[in-house]
């Protein structure tokens, strides 16, 4: 879809452009090009390209119906929407003295839910866009943001924002999942260090982010050093939540979190926690010489969706303290497993053989396990366990939707600031997904409403009509489109 827009120039005079919306199959995402079409003049027709606009004299005194000239066509949909949907976001009241003090960061947070692009097009962005009407601002260039994320890092500015949050969304005793996530970058900082990512070495944050296991949403984030595991790093986060009123009934964690230091300050916290036991764990090894053999019976067998599972819960001991450890043989992934361990012991000589690891890899084929603090019922635990997986899909949302990397700051208070600044976004997108459910993604959904557009005029705003999934979106997301804004 194209449509023309007019900009006026420093010289005064008034130039046309032919500004066209393409979809971007590498970078997934919609992106305008502009053409220039050629210059304006003082009536509004477009004079061709290569015409020359000769001046004229002095303006003759107008009357008050020419003045009601049409001035420019803007984006609205797109900008409207977001700007809306933050409003009613769960990070908007706690935010709001921040956002009273910087009307900027409203701005800067639109352009970014609605172009995933370098926060330095944000201008640009907006001289297209409703917003720079509704949410006019002068201070976005790339140093104008960099102070604002330095503002945002402020350590006083996060403490305010999740007191305010986590009393907003329930406080007290609540289930959560506590897991991380690698942020690659190559940045000169004192916060990047070398770990691992995805099975290689790099320059790296560990993002950790404590979501609330009922409704989804993040509550919590904290960023270490690449070099920290994510072992070291659950007693700082238990005792910052519960400094700010989050007291923990029962935590979810992955298996990078389970050590013998944690399962013990999980207890002395009272805190109940399901976490998966890793392979390489003596419990894992005993509990598969003990009861891999008996494991698949028809007693164990259940369904988990379209798999076939068989599940079996075993009570032990583990750090002085009775634990529920929960078998779990996947028939499917048993077939895998089966099929990759023959082709690599045919691949390998008789004297490369290990007859006991063969047979240990052998009888643990297709199975995982957990372990629980408590008895959860075995056609239950795995949709418990599962919930978790809603936070690798928070933090694939952060890094492609909302392109959290690549970071390109290099202080550590915008660091923190950008971190913050991506978090808030995530607490948005989620529920703007929620509320569009299984109708748009929220990409689909910013590419119909930046078809809409509106007429500027000295006073006034006149949207134009809204299509039918326009209107669809707007109506699932609770927003109301104005037909106008009057007084602008």
């Amino acid at each position: 879809m194209s449509f023309i827009r007019k900009k006026k120039m420093s010289n005064g005079r008034v130039y046309a452009y032919e500004i066209t919306s393409i979809w971007d199959a590498e970078k997934k995402q919609s992106r305008s090009v502009s053409k220039y079409v050629g210059i304006v003049d003082e009536v509004g027709a477009i004079l061709p390209k290569g015409v020359v606009l000769r001046k004229r004299g002095p303006k003759p005194q107008t009357s008050g119906a020419s003045e009601a000239k049409e001035r420019l066509i803007q984006d609205f949909g797109n900008g409207f929407f977001v700007r809306e949907s933050i409003k009613q976001s769960a990070i908007y009241g706690p935010l709001s003295d921040f956002l009273e003090q910087h009307p900027e960061l409203l701005a800067l947070m639109v352009y970014r839910l609605c172009h995933a692009g370098p926060m330095y097009h944000c201008t640009q962005w907006l001289a297209g866009n409703v917003l720079s009407q509704l949410e006019p601002v002068s201070k976005l260039s790339s140093q104008d943001i960099s102070r604002l994320l330095a503002k945002l890092g402020d350590e006083a500015v996060q403490r305010s924002f999740f007191e305010r949050y986590l009393v907003q969304e329930g406080g007290g005793s609540r289930n959560v999942i506590i897991d991380a996530t690698s942020l690659p970058n190559q940045i000169q900082s004192d916060w990047s260090a070398w770990g691992y990512s995805d099975g290689a070495i790099e320059m790296q944050f560990r993002f950790h982010c404590v979501v609330d296991q009922s409704s989804k949403k993040p509550l919590f984030y904290r960023y270490v050093p690449g070099n920290i595991s994510d072992v070291s790093t659950l007693r700082a986060t238990i005792q910052e939540l519960t400094a700010m009123g989050v007291k923990h009934s029962f935590a979810l964690l992955d298996c990078g979190y389970a050590s013998e230091e944690n399962i013990r300050l999980l207890r002395r916290y009272h805190i109940d926690f399901l976490t998966r036991l890793s392979a390489g764990r003596k419990l894992y090894k005993a509990m598969i010489q003990q009861h891999a053999s008996t494991l698949e019976q028809p007693t164990h067998a259940c369904r988990y969706g379209k798999r076939t599972l068989f599940i079996a819960r075993h009570t032990t001991t583990l750090y002085d303290d009775t634990v529920q450890v929960y078998m779990v043989l996947d028939a499917q992934k048993k077939a895998k497993d089966l099929d990759r361990w023959l082709t690599e012991r045919e691949e390998q000589s008789e004297e490369e053989r290990n007859s006991r690891a063969e047979h240990l890899a052998f009888e643990r084929a297709g199975i995982f396990m957990m372990i629980s603090s408590n008895i959860i019922p075995t056609e239950d635990v795995m949709a418990a366990y599962y919930t978790r997986q809603s936070v690798q899909q928070i933090f694939g949302f952060a890094k492609s939707d909302l392109a959290l990397l690549p970071i390109r700051c290099h202080r550590e208070e915008t660091i923190r600031g950008y971190l913050f600044l991506q978090f808030l976004l995530l607490v948005v997108f989620l529920e703007i997904r929620q509320k569009l459910s299984h109708h748009f993604t929220v990409e689909e959904a910013i590419i119909h409403l930046a078809a809409l557009k509106c007429k500027i005029f000295p006073q006034t705003i006149i949207v134009q009509e809204l299509t039918k999934a326009q209107k669809m979106i707007c109506h699932l997301a609770s927003v109301i489109v104005p037909t106008n804004l009057v007084g602008i």
